[in-house]
C-alpha cells in the first residue's frame, strides 16, 4: 500500500510553517512595546515628551503592582499550557485532535488582543503646567482591565499555538520534513523580530502615530493561525477516505494519556529535561532583552529625535543575516551536533547583549557615531544567536516527541510544548515583568552618589537634586550584565545533553533500543550517508532574504557534492573562483555539464542550464543553482539506502 504524506508539497510545508507568524508577530509586539507602552518610565529621556512608543506621558497602572500582576499572567499562560496540552492530545472528534481546538480559539484571542491595547479608565491628562498625571482610581481599573484581557488573550493564544505545535510531529513524515519545517519556521520568526523591532519604529517615527493605533491595524494578521485547519489531515471521515483510495493508515499501538501522567512522563524524558534547563536559561537572557530592548535603544543609548530611526538600523543588522546565519547554524548542528552548535550560540549573544552597555549614552555621551557601530557590530554577531533561539525550541520538542510516539506508542506530543512554555513562561515571566519591571523604575546619576526609585527621569533628576540630563535609567545598565551572565551560565549546562538528538539517543535513554530497530526509517546518522538532499524552498528563501549573498555559499555547496559524484576532490581556487561574480557563472556552467553528463541516464531530467546562462549573469546562478539542485536530488534518491542489519550496531554505541 502507498503511504500518505500529508505536506507533500513544498509550498505545503512553507504555508505550515507560516501558520503562526501572525499570532507570534503580535505576541512580539506585545512583548516588546506593551510593558512600555502602559508604562513609560525607562522610555522617556529628558529632552522626549511624548514617545511614539508609549500610550500616554505617565504609568496608566500601578506600577508598584502591575508588574507582579503581569507576571502572574504570564505564569498563568505557562500554567494553562499543560492541561490544554493534554486536551489536545487526546481529544477525539470527528475532525480530530487538532483543529477543533484552533477554530474555537480564533475569536477570542483576537478580541481579546484588541482590548489590551485600549486603556478603559483613559490615559491621564495634563495640567496647565504641563506635567502629566493619572489619578489612582484610574490606574487602579487599567490595571484590573489590562490583567483581565491578558489572562483571556494568554488562554486562547496557548490554545491555538500548542494545537498547532503539537500537530507536527504527526504532519511531518521524518526529521528532514521537521527540520524544513523549524527552519522555515525560523525564518517566519526572524521576518516577525525584524518588524517588530526595526520596521514598527520606522512606522511609528512615518505615521506619526502612537503603538497603540498601528497595533490595532496590524491585528488581522493574527489569522494565519487559520492555515492549519486546512492542512492538517485528521478525523475519522479522512482516514475512511484515504483507506478507500489504497492508502496506508500509519496504526500505532496509541493509548489514552491522561494529564497527570503525560507531564510525569514528560519529565522522565532526560533528553528533553536536559534541554529545557539549558533553555530556561537562555530564555531568562533572551526575555529579559527583549522586553529592555525597546529602552536600552531609545534611552540607555537615547540618538535623541532619531532614536526610532537608529532603532530600526540596529536591529536590521542584527536580525538581517539571521536567515544566512540558520543555515550556516544547521550545517554546523549535523557536524558537530545540537550541543556544541548551541553553545556557539550562547557565547556570542553573551558577547553582543554587552554592546547595549558599552555604546550607551552612560560610556559613550553624545558620540552617536561610535554608538551606532559597537551597536551594528553587536547586532552582526548576535545574529548566529538569534536564529537558534528560534529554532531549538520547535525542533528538539517535535524530534524527540515524535520518536517516542513511534517507539513507545505514546502520542502526547504537544505536552512536550506545553511543559516546555510552561517553564519558559515563568523564566520569561520573572526576567522580562518582575526583574526588569522595577529595575526600570530605579535611577542614578554621574554628578552624585545614591539611587532613587521614580516614575520619570525628571522626578528622579528632582530626588538626587541634578539635572535631568545627568540621570540614567539603572535597569538599562544593568540589564546587559544579567543577560550576559545567564548565557555564560547556559553554555556551561549545555554538557548536561547530549551531543546528537537523533533516534538512536532517544531510545538508548528510554530503554527501547529493541523496539527502534522494528522502525528502519528511524534509524539514521548523517555520518552513514554518502550525501545529504537539499531543501530547494529553503535555499530559495535564503537567497531572496540574504539579497543573493547566499548564492555565493550554496554555489560552493553545491560544486563540493558536484566534485564527489565526479571522484574529484575540490581544490581552494574552485571555491575562490566561485565567490567572483561572472567568473563563477561560466565555470559553473562547465561544471554542471560533466555532472549531467555521467547522471543524465539516471535521473531522467532535462538539462536546463544553457538556457539560464543569461538569467544566471543577473541573479548570480540562482536559477541554474535551482535546477541543478533539483537535479542532484534526484541523483541522491537513487542511491541505496543501507540495510537495517548494517545499522543494527549505530544503536547500541
Amino acid at each position: 500500500m502507498k503511504r500518505y504524506r500529508v505536506l507533500n508539497k513544498g509550498y505545503k510545508e512553507f504555508l505550515f510553517s507560516l501558520s503562526a507568524f501572525g499570532p507570534n508577530l503580535l505576541m512580539i509586539i506585545l512583548g516588546a512595546f506593551f510593558d512600555d507602552a502602559i508604562n513609560p518610565v525607562a522610555l522617556i529621556t529628558a529632552t522626549d515628551s511624548f514617545p511614539l512608543q508609549a500610550i500616554g506621558l505617565v504609568p496608566l497602572i500601578l506600577p508598584a503592582i502591575f508588574p507582579i500582576i503581569w507576571m502572574i499572567a504570564k505564569g498563568f499562560d505557562g500554567l494553562i499550557d499543560v492541561p490544554l496540552a493534554a486536551l489536545t492530545d487526546n481529544l477525539k472528534t470527528k475532525w480530530g485532535k487538532r483543529r477543533p481546538p484552533i477554530l474555537i480559539s480564533i475569536i477570542p484571542m483576537v478580541v481579546s488582543f484588541v482590548c489590551l491595547w485600549i486603556p478603559v479608565a483613559g490615559k491621564g491628562s495634563i495640567d496647565a503646567s504641563g506635567v502629566a498625571s493619572i489619578s489612582t482610581a484610574a490606574q487602579i481599573v487599567n490595571t484590573v482591565w489590562f490583567a483581565f484581557w491578558a489572562l483571556v488573550f494568554f488562554t486562547f493564544y496557548t490554545m491555538s499555538l500548542i494545537s498547532y505545535y503539537g500537530s507536527i510531529s504527526s504532519v511531518s513524515a521524518d526529521e528532514n520534513q521537521r527540520t524544513t519545517i523549524s527552519t522555515y519556521k525560523s525564518i517566519f520568526d526572524t521576518l516577525a523580530y525584524c518588524f517588530a523591532y526595526a520596521l514598527v519604529p520606522l512606522l511609528l517615527g512615518l505615521l506619526k502615530v502612537h503603538i497603540d493605533v498601528l497595533v490595532l491595524f496590524m491585528t488581522p494578521i493574527m489569522l494565519t493561525i487559520c492555515i492549519p485547519l486546512f492542512l492538517i489531515k485528521e478525523g475519522d471521515k479522512f482516514e475512511a477516505k484515504l483507506k478507500s483510495q489504497g492508502y496506508e493508515i500509519p496504526v500505532f499501538k496509541e493509548e489514552k494519556i491522561n494529564v497527570f501522567r503525560s507531564f510525569g512522563l514528560t519529565f522522565k524524558n532526560k533528553t528533553f529535561v536536559s534541554w529545557l534547563i539549558v533553555n530556561c536559561c537562555a530564555f531568562f537572557g533572551l526575555q529579559l532583552f527583549l522586553a529592555s530592548m525597546n529602552s536600552l535603544i531609545t534611552n540607555g543609548m537615547n540618538f535623541g529625535e532619531n532614536s526610532n530611526f537608529m532603532m530600526a538600523i540596529l536591529n536590521t543588522f542584527a536580525f538581517a543575516p539571521v536567515p544566512l546565519m540558520l543555515y550556516f547554524f544547521n550545517i554546523l548542528r549535523k557536524k558537530k551536533g545540537v550541543r556544541f552548535a548551541f553553545q556557539t550560540s550562547l557565547a556570542c549573544f553573551s558577547v553582543c547583549i554587552l554592546s547595549f552597555f558599552f555604546g550607551s549614552e552612560f560610556i559613550m555621551g553624545g558620540n552617536n557615531t561610535a554608538k551606532l557601530i559597537i551597536g551594528i557590530v553587536g547586532g552582526v554577531v548576535g545574529s548566529w544567536a538569534i536564529g537558534s533561539f528560534f529554532l531549538m525550541p520547535l525542533f528538539v520538542p517535535s524530534n524527540i516527541a515524535s520518536i517516542e510516539e513511534k517507539l513507545a506508542g505514546k502520542n502526547h506530543s504537544a505536552m512536550f510544548f506545553a511543559v516546555q512554555a510552561f517553564v519558559t513562561s515563568i523564566v520569561g515571566a520573572v526576567s522580562g515583568n518582575l526583574v526588569f519591571g522595577y529595575l526600570r523604575q530605579f535611577f542614578i546619576s554621574k554628578a552624585t552618589r545614591g539611587i532613587v526609585w521614580a516614575d520619570n527621569v525628571d522626578l528622579a533628576a528632582v530626588a538626587l537634586g541634578v539635572p535631568s540630563n545627568t540621570v540614567f535609567n539603572l535597569g538599562n545598565l544593568l540589564v546587559p550584565f544579567i543577560v550576559s551572565f545567564f548565557c555564560i551560565l547556559g553554555f556551561f549546562l549545555c554538557y548536561l545533553m547530549p551531543k546528537f538528538i537523533t533516534p538512536q539517543s532517544v531510545a538508548k535513554q528510554l530503554h527501547l533500543e529493541d523496539e527502534l530497530l522494528k522502525h528502519p526509517e528511524l534509524i539514521s546518522r548523517d555520518d552513514l550517508k554518502l550525501y545529504d538532499e537539499e531543501n530547494v524552498g529553503i535555499n530559495i528563501a535564503l537567497t531572496i532574504f540574504s539579497a543573493f549573498i547566499f548564492n555565493f555559499f550554496w554555489g560552493i555547496n553545491i560544486l563540493r557534492k558536484i566534485n564527489k559524484i565526479l571522484e574529484k576532490k575540490t581544490k581552494w581556487w574552485e571555491i575562490i573562483l566561485m565567490l567572483i561574480p561572472l567568473a563563477n557563472t561560466i565555470y559553473f556552467y562547465f561544471l554542471q555539464q560533466k555532472f549531467y553528463t555521467k547522471v543524465k541516464d539516471i535521473i531522467k531530467m532535462k538539462n536546463l542550464a544553457p538556457s539560464f546562462l543569461v538569467l544566471d549573469l543577473l541573479f548570480f546562478n540562482a536559477f541554474s543553482e535551482t535546477h541543478i539542485q533539483l537535479q542532484l536530488n534526484s541523483y541522491l534518491k537513487t542511491l541505496q539506502p543501507l540495510e537495517v542489519s548494517d545499522l543494527a550496531h549505530v544503536v547500541y554505541e
